[in-house]
């Protein structure tokens, strides 16, 4: 007996909800810690130069990180996730959106593809296009797929090049893996949501 598991993007919404509001409940949106550029003093020694006088001072001054109250509020890691995930999302759509407008470009200025029977993958450049034509569904897989690895790699590249704490860096695994099943739930719905969209 076969028995389908079809994600439902009704299914996911209600996970994530839920995912988030308990993550939120114990993790809290923000929370402050103490100013790492003043040591929570609300001073910072600095130097400036008066030009009415027409010299350099040097001394104590109220820190620019924190305005002089001595912490600083940062995200959790749960509103990182919620971010991270957002931009996983807009991120594989946008990606799949340039797969499938290249694909279709490319099978219109070249409609031979149409009449070819079989194409092989390796080294191939028109073999996307071809299977975008022949067989729709595979096309999607494999496109939902190398979207997903892109857009994970791609921005993970961007949050490890920034000086990220902990919160950034937990808030990332966290998005990068709600992406997968939203990419699942895409792969699963794309028809309906094809013939919804057109």
């Amino acid at each position: 007996m076969y028995v389908s598991l079809k994600l439902s993007f009704k299914t996911l919404f209600f996970f994530l909800v839920s995912t988030f509001a308990i993550g939120f409940y114990f993790f809290g949106f923000t929370y402050d810690i103490v100013c790492p550029k003043c040591d929570g003093t609300g001073q910072e020694w600095t130097m400036w130069f008066d030009f009415d006088v027409g010299r350099s001072f040097e001394g104590y001054d109220t820190c620019r990180t924190c305005d002089g109250s001595g912490k600083v509020y940062t995200f959790s890691s749960v509103s990182v996730a919620v971010i991270c995930f957002i931009i996983f999302v807009f991120g594989f759509l946008a990606v799949f959106a340039l797969a499938y407008f290249f694909s279709a470009f490319r099978l219109e200025a070249n409609p031979w593809v149409k009449d070819v029977e079989e194409m092989h993958f390796l080294f191939n450049p028109m073999y996307f296009s071809w299977l975008f034509y022949v067989d729709r569904k595979t096309w999607v897989k494999w496109n939902t797929v190398i979207s997903l690895i892109f857009t994970l790699l791609l921005l993970a590249v961007f949050v490890l090049s920034l000086n990220a704490n902990q919160n950034t860096l937990v808030g990332w695994l966290i998005g990068a893996a709600l992406t997968i099943p939203f990419a699942v739930a895409w792969y699963q719905n794309f028809e309906s949501l094809f013939d919804f969209l057109m």
